[in-house]
C-alpha cells in the first residue's frame, strides 16, 4: 500500500493527529459503564486499551498504525476509562 496525498495534504503524523489530513478519522470505544464488571474481560480490555503496552512508546496499536494521542490527552482518557467516567449528554 503506498500514501497518497489528499487535496495536497500528504499523510504524516502531523497531519493525521492534527486533523489536517481530510482520510484522518478519530478511533472512539464506547462501553455501557453498567457493563464494567459484568461483563468478563470487559474492564481489562478497557485498561489494556490505553496501556502502555498498547499505546504508550512504541505500543502494539502504534506499530499497526495507530496515531497516538498526545500525552496530555492520553493521560485524560486513561483516567476517565479508571475513574469509568460517563460521557456527558449532547447539547439539544
Amino acid at each position: 500500500m503506498k500514501a497518497a496525498k489528499v487535496e495536497g495534504v500528504s499523510p504524516t503524523l502531523e497531519t493525521i493527529s492534527s486533523g489536517d489530513y481530510p482520510l484522518s478519522r478519530s478511533l472512539y470505544v464506547y462501553v455501557k459503564k453498567g457493563n464494567l464488571g459484568v461483563t468478563p474481560g470487559l474492564r481489562e480490555f478497557m485498561d489494556a486499551f490505553v496501556s502502555e503496552a498498547a499505546v504508550g512508546r512504541g505500543g502494539y496499536l502504534l506499530q499497526r498504525g495507530l496515531i497516538p494521542l498526545p500525552a496530555d490527552q492520553l493521560a485524560a482518557q486513561r483516567a476517565a476509562v479508571k475513574a469509568g467516567t460517563t460521557m456527558s449528554a449532547p447539547a439539544k
